[in-house]
């Protein structure tokens, strides 16, 4: 969408020179025709290409018009830019006329003559061009403003949720455990055990997919065969081979493998009551 955009303003530009450029000849064109049928008229080639010189003023009046739009866009700098630079190309365009006659022609063009040819002859012009380029302008800026990508909203803040309960079956039975009770999860393919701080339960599902519904905080990884409730944890003691033993809450000792020991230590929390050995 933004190539676009700079699409279309290239070829606005592009339309502009094609046209200043076609008025010059034009100029000339009329110029040549004017004295042919006027047989008192000499045609100068120099002196009408000199006077065409009232075109090549929009080029750089133009961009200094779209220069100052760019930062001013209030209804009164609108006006001064519509009417400045027709002000501005009426008293430059006479005075440019008689600089350069001055230097490079026999004869200097008056500064008055000039300008009062210039109103005669082009004045509907500059107030149809200057007024036009500036609305031409804001809207090009306008569908270019249009297609800028929005920045997003920022989505809202949500936190991690983890279940927080388990159902399980005992027996006929469905009971909800609370997933801070549970001492650890152990396998027993194609089941798991949940032991939990009254009772062990059979349950069908694998280590991998309880332990992504769970609070990866609270319960880590131990062993390929063991997920632990690292609040229920008491006192780690080293193999030397790097692996470790871990005793918790209810005297159990679990096998922590050296394979997730630094995952373990990285999520035990600080001020957790445990002992190293």
């Amino acid at each position: 969408m933004l190539a676009r955009s700079r699409t279309a303003q290239q070829r606005i530009f592009a339309v502009l020179a094609v046209l200043l450029t076609a008025c010059v000849v034009l100029t000339v064109v009329f110029d040549l025709l004017e004295s042919s049928l006027e047989s008192h008229s000499a045609f100068y080639l120099s002196e009408s290409f000199l006077f065409s010189s009232f075109w090549w003023l929009f080029v750089p009046i133009i961009f200094g018009q779209f220069y100052f739009a760019r930062s001013h866009r209030t209804t009164t700098s609108n006006v001064l830019l519509a009417v400045g630079p027709i002000t501005f190309h009426l008293l430059v365009y006479p005075a440019m006329i008689w600089a350069l006659s001055a230097v490079f022609y026999e004869n200097t063009f008056p500064y008055r003559q000039t300008l009062e040819y210039e109103l005669t002859r082009y004045g509907f012009i500059l107030l149809i061009v200057y007024p036009a380029s500036l609305v031409l302008y804001r809207l090009v800026e306008g569908r270019k403003a249009d297609v800028q990508p929005r920045p997003e909203a920022a989505a809202p803040h949500r936190e991690a949720t983890f279940a927080r309960s388990l159902v399980v079956a005992d027996g006929a039975k469905r009971i909800v455990l609370e997933t801070k009770d549970i001492l650890y999860f152990s396998a027993s393919p194609p089941y798991i055990y949940v032991h939990h701080k009254t009772k062990r339960y059979l349950h069908n599902e694998t280590l991998k997919s309880v332990l992504a519904k769970l609070d990866g905080g609270q319960f880590v990884r131990i062993h390929r065969s063991t997920i632990v409730n690292i609040s229920e944890v008491r006192s780690f003691r080293s193999r030397s081979n790097g692996d470790y033993d871990l005793v918790i809450s209810d005297g159990t000792e679990l096998r922590l493998s050296r394979n997730y020991a630094a995952e373990f230590k990285t999520k035990i929390r600080p001020g957790h009551q445990l002992t190293a050995e």
